[in-house]
């Protein structure tokens, strides 16, 4: 019973991956032919259609970074499943990760293979994986890497769950209107708010 039921997870989790990556490409060919505008990293789009109260909650939650040393140990052990594969994806990337002290994550700047092959099929600048940024930009604007430190602080917070939840959250949708790169949004452009004040 417990292994149909994961397996059933499992695979209504990829077929959710699959719808949120077709989902993704449609928006990055309407960004392409002008139908959308371009969702920066800290652009503040209305979603498409409305959506109920725990996403939009969801959308405005921009974790911080957590303050006490057993929190970031707490967090970072939470999290280690995902920041392994970030490690692994810039490893294969021709990058190794440095840590950043301000974003309070790794950063692989630079970084090709798999991760820069990804991000251009769906015309995106960098992702996050556990605590590890993957931009494939030697100089990533700052902007973005806030953006993606948000998705960092995600991860510490929800750990391995993060993923599952941002397919499953994108198949519904999409990647615009998701409401974890709707919180990174909001989250860069309060950082900017912050370094410019």
């Amino acid at each position: 019973m417990i292994r149909r039921a994961w397996t059933l997870l499992v695979t209504s989790t990829a077929v959710a991956g699959v719808v949120g990556l077709a989902r993704q490409r449609w928006e990055a060919r309407e960004v392409a032919r002008g139908a959308l505008p371009r969702a920066s990293a800290a652009a503040e789009l209305t979603p498409r259609t409305a959506q109920p109260a725990w996403a939009e909650r969801l959308a405005g939650w921009v974790p911080t970074r957590p303050r006490t040393q057993f929190g970031r140990a707490a967090a970072a052990t939470w999290s280690a499943p995902l920041t392994t594969v970030g490690m692994l994806l810039a490893l294969l990337g021709g990058r190794r990760p440095r840590w950043d002290e301000e974003l309070g994550c790794f950063v692989a700047r630079g970084a090709g293979g798999p991760s820069r092959i990804a991000l251009g099929a769906v015309g995106a600048s960098a992702n996050t994986v556990g605590l590890v940024v993957l931009s494939p930009g030697t100089t990533p604007d700052p902007t973005l890497l806030a953006h993606e430190a948000v998705h960092a602080r995600q991860a510490e917070r929800l750990g391995p769950l993060v993923l599952p939840l941002y397919v499953w959250l994108s198949a519904r949708y999409g990647y615009r209107d998701n409401p974890l790169e709707r919180a990174a949004r909001h989250g860069a452009r309060s950082a900017g708010t912050r370094s410019s004040g």
